[in-house]
């Protein structure tokens, strides 16, 4: 009988579009949800309700948040859903290049709600669209985030600037396996089963 395929999704989005909700909903009951965020709820100050945000902490949450995907893992939960930005940089790398090397299938996901069907749209084809419309867009994340994160506008729209619609998993762990001079083999034998 064949082992039940283990999976662990990367979310992609910007605040406030839908990405917690839908990594809720992959989840599932059986699997567990891994968000940076979430040492700030239950790792700082002493209301797991408040999020007590420091910079200065970022990295230590970062850790955090990477310790706990090793240890899922390790306890071979299915589906495992990494809740963070995960674009073409070191930490989605770390966590794509460990999920393989450990039988773990990839995927990208990214928030099904319909304000991010548009603007996925639209950040896709920016250079054609008024910055003036990012800007607004900016704005309307920022304030959604009031309560819960308070990403400023500027913040989510230097991440709007930076947004590549293009990523993929191929792209992800070639960045990784790159620096360590491994991309053919690697790269080959992670997809062989996907």
């Amino acid at each position: 009988m064949d082992e039940p395929r283990r999976i662990v999704y990367l979310m992609r989005g910007l605040p406030a579009c839908g990405k917690s909700h839908r990594a809720r909903r992959l989840a599932g009951d059986a699997g567990v949800v891994l968000e940076t965020d979430q040492y700030f709820y239950t790792e700082v100050g002493d209301d797991p309700g408040e999020y007590d945000y420091s910079s200065q902490l970022l990295e230590t949450a970062r850790q955090w948040n990477l310790d706990r995907f090793r240890q899922a893992i390790a306890q071979q939960i299915s589906p495992i859903v990494v809740d963070r930005g995960n674009g073409l940089n070191e930490e989605t790398q770390q966590y794509a290049c460990y999920a393989v090397e450990h039988g773990y299938a990839l995927e990208l996901a990214e928030p099904d709600s319909p304000w991010w069907q548009e603007l996925r749209v639209l950040l896709k084809y920016r250079q054609y669209v008024d910055d003036k419309l990012f800007d607004a867009w900016a704005q309307r994340l920022a304030d959604a985030t009031r309560d819960t994160h308070r990403v400023p506008a500027r913040t989510i729209r230097h991440w709007m600037a930076s947004w590549r619609y293009d990523v993929n998993i191929e792209a992800i762990l070639a960045g990784r396996l790159a620096s360590r001079g491994k991309v053919t083999d690697a790269v080959n034998t992670a997809f062989k089963g996907l």
